[in-house]
């Protein structure tokens, strides 16, 4: 039997979350709510299915290529650390 080990700290022990991704390319953003993951319990890295970063990816190139709304839009201040 193949068990599943975190990569980081060697942990087997994950539970499955929805959770907020922020998808960046280019200088621009996509704020994912709710996306399926497994989370290491010990350590909080995260896992996520290659179709659902696809499915992320599909949704941002619909949004700033095609030139589909979003479900919705935020402001997010932006500084410079000097």
């Amino acid at each position: 039997m193949n068990e599943t080990r975190c990569h980081i700290c060697g942990s087997g022990d994950f539970e499955e979350r929805r959770v907020e991704y922020i998808y960046r390319r280019r200088g621009n953003y996509l704020v994912m709510r709710d996306v399926p993951c497994e989370v290491c319990l010990h350590c909080g890295e995260r896992y996520y299915a290659a179709t659902t970063l696809l499915e992320i990816e599909r949704r941002f190139k619909a949004i700033y290529e095609q030139h589909v709304a979003p479900q919705s839009a935020i402001q997010v201040p932006v500084e410079v650390y000097a």
